[in-house]
């Protein structure tokens, strides 16, 4: 019975695997050619949903696109869904948008706290996530770094939610 199940159970994301990357290398195809409405239009359902990948994409698309469709506030939301899902690009996105207070409000210590945990899933200390940390705790006090290393230390991922509150300090 187990090796039924089991292979039911292999049988079932061999299937939906090809089925989810379809639509993402569609979504990727439309965001690369500036595509951004067509982006939207695949990424929309996947993110809402919940999949962290698709939430980190349509952050990018309302990050990067022109026009009526750009807005920092609605990439924030995304990058922070697939933040917290512990998304180690949107971690570093959203930790940059922190920095600037676009689409959020100005906060080094978030700032600081999604760059550490970004740069926690890269396997070089050199990643770009750690360059800017180090560079932003240059302009942040003693207090401000250690009140974000402990948000760092009390992070955990967690599966997506829609009522799921940010990071509180």
């Amino acid at each position: 019975m187990r090796r039924l199940i089991g292979f039911c159970l292999l049988l079932m994301f061999a299937v939906a695997g090809p089925a989810l990357a379809a639509p993402l290398n569609d979504a990727n195809a439309a965001y690369q050619r500036g595509d951004y409405a067509a982006a939207e239009k695949i990424l929309l359902p996947m993110a809402e949903a919940g999949n962290p990948y698709a939430q980190y994409r349509l952050g990018l698309v309302y990050a990067e696109a022109t026009g009526q469709m750009r807005s920092t506030a609605e990439a924030a939301k995304w990058f922070e869904s697939a933040a917290l899902q512990g998304q180690p690009f949107a971690q570093y996105k959203l930790g940059l948008l922190y920095v600037k207070g676009d689409g959020v409000p100005k906060d080094f210590v978030l700032a600081y706290m999604w760059f550490s945990i970004s740069a926690g899933h890269m396997l070089s200390s050199a990643s770009e996530a750690a360059r800017q940390r180090d560079i932003l705790a240059q302009r942040m006090t003693s207090t401000q770094i250690a009140d974000a290393k402990k948000l760092v230390r009390e992070f955990r991922p967690m599966k997506f939610q829609a009522d799921s509150p940010p990071p509180q300090r």
